[in-house]
């Protein structure tokens, strides 16, 4: 589970970020305003979001996570005092939150809660099912083999990124394998012509990769 830790209290981020990724956690923090929507090129199943930045309020940030897609679950941490904040945020369709000090254990908890462990994935009209790694595409099963699922779980995770080759060959095939970026290419054209969502969606960038569009 990836995580976007907004938070400009330096003890605090790094303490909250220690903790939950000694749970098993993928963790990413974000000091300011300005450096959390730097952060939003890549996709996070979870946000904490400080309500107090220093260069702005970090609720302006909800209705920007709440447009994404997948959208992440989004948990406001604020001081006792800012109850209107609390309210304001959860208005904009914050999912809970968190008062300081904040108690890990409880944090952790309410993470799980809110982002289970995706069993079912949709994009349009494909769904992936994680637990039995099948994939349908309008209720008909997809025939895939082992690294074209892969290949296809790791897009949908970095979806709207421009992924280099020798990234997908790293990240996708294992350090062992002996084969060259054609490999990719051959996945992908399989990919294409076994799914009309992916054939419209898995886009080539010149010179560089492919990237999985995000549906609007």
């Amino acid at each position: 589970m990836n995580v976007l830790v907004v938070e400009d209290e330096l003890k605090l981020a790094d303490g909250m970020s220690r903790f939950l990724t000694y749970s098993g956690f993928e963790v990413t923090v974000a000091m300011t305003l300005s450096e959390a929507k730097q952060q939003l090129h890549q996709r996070f199943d979870a946000v904490l979001l400080d309500v107090r930045l220093p260069d702005g309020e970090g609720w302006t940030l909800i209705p920007t996570l709440k447009a994404q897609h997948p959208t992440p679950a989004i948990i406001l941490t604020t001081a006792r005092g800012e109850a209107d904040d609390r309210v304001f945020g959860l208005e904009l369709g914050a999912d809970d939150y968190l008062v300081k000090p904040i108690v890990l254990k409880e944090l952790e908890i309410r993470l799980k809660r809110l982002v289970k462990q995706t069993d079912m994935i949709q994009f349009g009209a494909l769904t992936i099912d994680v637990k039995s790694r099948m994939v349908q595409e309008n209720g008909h099963p997809l025939r895939l083999t082992n690294k074209e699922y892969e290949l296809l779980l790791y897009l949908w995770k970095h979806v709207g990124e421009a992924l280099d080759r020798n990234r997908l060959l790293d990240d996708v095939w294992d350090y062992a394998f002996v084969g060259d970026t054609r490999t990719v290419d051959t996945h992908i054209k399989q990919l294409r012509d076994k799914s009309p969502t992916l054939k419209e969606q898995l886009k080539t960038v010149h010179r560089v990769g492919y990237r999985l569009e995000g549906l609007s």
